[in-house]
C-alpha cells in the first residue's frame, strides 16, 4: 500500500482524540526531517508540530480530510 505524503490543508486527528488538527505548513529541520505545523480545528490559538513520518503512522494519527482543491470556482 502506498504511503500518502502529508500537505498543507489535510487534517488528522489522534487515534485516542476526537480533535482534529490541520496542517498549516511543512518545515524541515537541520536533519532534513519533516514537520508539520498544525493548528487545532475549532482552536487556531492551539498548535503543535509533529513530524510527517508520525503523521502517516496509522497507529498514532488518522487522515480526515484532504485539502480542498485550488481550481474550485
Amino acid at each position: 500500500m502506498a504511503r500518502r505524503e502529508v500537505a498543507v490543508g489535510q487534517r488528522y486527528q489522534p487515534t485516542e482524540s476526537t480533535a482534529q488538527w490541520e496542517v498549516r505548513e511543512l518545515t524541515r529541520d537541520a536533519e532534513g526531517i519533516v514537520h508539520a505545523r498544525m493548528v487545532k480545528v475549532g482552536d487556531p490559538t492551539a498548535l503543535k508540530m509533529i513530524s510527517a513520518l508520525a503523521l502517516r503512522d496509522s497507529k498514532l494519527y488518522r487522515l480526515m480530510a484532504e485539502p480542498a482543491d485550488d481550481d474550485t470556482p
